[in-house]
C-alpha cells in the first residue's frame, strides 16, 4: 500500500512539473510582467500566441469608442432574468495604428493586459462597414484584454501550496513507511498483540474467507475488522471493540429526500471501522458485534458521542470496566 501511494504521489508530482513547465511563458510573464511596449514592440509580433512577451503596458496618444460591447446574460431555468454590459472594446492611438482593448469600465490611454489573438465574432463585427475594412491594415491583427491576468497565477500558487502540504502530509510518510515498514502504526500495533507472523497468517487466511459481514472496503471476519484496497489498509481486533452503532444518513436534492444510507461503526481501540450495507444487513452486523465482544458500548447518543471525543481515557476505562466484569461469566 506505501509502495503504491509513494508511486501514485509521484505521478502527481511529475505531472505538476510538466503542467509548470507546459505553462512557463505564462508564469515568466506572471513574474516578470507587465512589460512596456510601444510601436516598435508591438510591430514585431507576428504571432501573438508564441511571443515571449504577451503581459504589457501599452501607453496611447488617445482613444477612441467602437460602439462594441461585451453584453452578459443571465438566464434562471431556461428563462433571461437580466442582461448587462460586462465589458467594452475601444481603439488605442498608438503611433500611427490602432490597437483593440477589452475593458470592463473607462477608456484610460494607458492600460496594461494580455495579448491575444482577435476573436473572430470581434473582427466580424470591427470591420463589418467598408469604411472599416478599407483601413483595416492599420490595426494590429490582436487585441489587449485588461482582465485580471494575474488571477490564474494566484490560483496556480494556492494549488501549489495545497499540493506541498498532501506531499508533505502524505506522500512523505508513504515513502518513509515504504523504506521501513516497521514504523507503520499498523505494524506497530500488531506488533503489541503478539507474535506478528502469527497474526499475520490468521488475519491472511480470514481474509481470503468468505467474510461475515463487508462494506465501504471492510470485511469483518471472525477476530478481525479488515481493510484492504489499492491504497488503503487497516487491521483492527473485535476483541478490541469498545462502541458499535448505527449511523445513518439522509440524502436529498433540493431539499427532496432521495434516500438514506446505513452503516455499521465499529469502534476499536486503533481505528474506526464503517461498514456500510442494507438498513437489515448492518443491524445484523451490531447484533454480531455485540456477541463477539459483549462488553462493547451499543447505540449512539450525543452524550456517548461527546463523552468518548473529549473524555476518550474514561469511556475506554468504563468500557474495561464491563469486560472485566464479564470476564467470569465467560470462563464459567
Amino acid at each position: 500500500m506505501c509502495r503504491r501511494r509513494t508511486v501514485a504521489w509521484c505521478v502527481v508530482l511529475v505531472a505538476a512539473v510538466v503542467f509548470a513547465v507546459a505553462q512557463s511563458r505564462y508564469i515568466s510573464n506572471f513574474v516578470k510582467g507587465p512589460f512596456e511596449v510601444g510601436p516598435p514592440e508591438l510591430d514585431a509580433i507576428t504571432d501573438v500566441s508564441t511571443t515571449p512577451r504577451y503581459f504589457v503596458s501599452v501607453t496611447g496618444s488617445k482613444v477612441i469608442d467602437t460602439g462594441i460591447q461585451q453584453i452578459t446574460t443571465r438566464k434562471h431555468a431556461g428563462v433571461e432574468t437580466s442582461r448587462s454590459v460586462s465589458a467594452a472594446y475601444y481603439a488605442l492611438v498608438v503611433g500611427d495604428r490602432f490597437l483593440i482593448v477589452k475593458r470592463a469600465a473607462g477608456m484610460p490611454t494607458t492600460v496594461q493586459g494580455e495579448l491575444a489573438a482577435m476573436p473572430a465574432e470581434l473582427d466580424r463585427h470591427l470591420f463589418s462597414t467598408p469604411q472599416m475594412q478599407s483601413i483595416r491594415g492599420r490595426f494590429y491583427p490582436y487585441y489587449l484584454d485588461d482582465s485580471s491576468f494575474r488571477v490564474p497565477g494566484y490560483i496556480g500558487i494556492a494549488v501549489a501550496l495545497i499540493l506541498a502540504v498532501l506531499l508533505v502530509k502524505f506522500a512523505l510518510p508513504a515513502w518513509r513507511y515504504s523504506r521501513d515498514v516497521s514504523s507503520h502504526p499498523i505494524v506497530k500495533r500488531v506488533a503489541a498483540w503478539g507474535d506478528p507472523i502469527a497474526i499475520a497468517v490468521e488475519a491472511r487466511r480470514e481474509a481470503e474467507a468468505p467474510p461475515r459481514y463487508k462494506g465501504g472496503g471492510w470485511r469483518v471476519t471472525e477476530k478481525y475488522l479488515i481493510r484492504r484496497a489499492p491504497f488503503a489498509f487497516d487491521l483492527l481486533r473485535l476483541s478490541d471493540l469498545l462502541w458499535v452503532y448505527k449511523k445513518v444518513t439522509k440524502h436529498s436534492v433540493n431539499f427532496i429526500p432521495t434516500g438514506k444510507t446505513y452503516a455499521g461503526m465499529l469502534v476499536c481501540y486503533g481505528g474506526v471501522a464503517e461498514v456500510t450495507g442494507k438498513d437489515k444487513n448492518v443491524e445484523a452486523l451490531l447484533t454480531y458485534a455485540a456477541e463477539r465482544a459483549p462488553w462493547a458500548i451499543v447505540g449512539y447518543s450525543d452524550d456517548l458521542s461527546k463523552l468518548f471525543k473529549k473524555q476518550t481515557q474514561d469511556f475506554c476505562a468504563a468500557v474495561e470496566k464491563r469486560k472485566r466484569e464479564l470476564a467470569p461469566q465467560s470462563r464459567a
